[in-house]
């Protein structure tokens, strides 16, 4: 079975969301593991344009959600209370599946 055009990028995103749900040593490590991440999915997500594979408007789409999940990880960073923490937490979670859910249909 063929694997989809952006099955790299999923697979870097779904292991974070997998981070995400679980406990981690501190919310700066999250958030500094989800930079990590989303400088190499942006880094895939550009070579894929730049051959053809994937249209330039679901690459700046792409880009979009994951500016939004690193304002989420920087605001788990910034959680004082618990509950926000959580919060945060499952705001920056849907963000990455939706990420997930862009690269699928590349």
């Amino acid at each position: 079975m063929e694997k989809p055009t952006g099955y790299v990028i999923m697979d870097f995103l779904e292991k974070l969301e997998e981070l995400m749900g679980k406990q981690f040593g501190s919310t700066e490590l999250l958030e500094k593991v989800g930079e990590i991440v989303t400088e190499r999915v942006v880094e895939e997500a550009e070579v894929l344009r730049d051959e053809g594979k994937v249209e330039d408007r679901m690459v700046t789409e792409l880009f979009r959600v994951l500016k939004l999940m690193k304002m989420d990880l920087a605001m788990v960073k910034a959680a004082v209370k618990d509950d926000t923490l959580q919060e945060r937490l499952e705001q920056a979670k849907a963000r990455c599946r939706q990420a997930i859910l862009v690269a699928n249909s590349f």
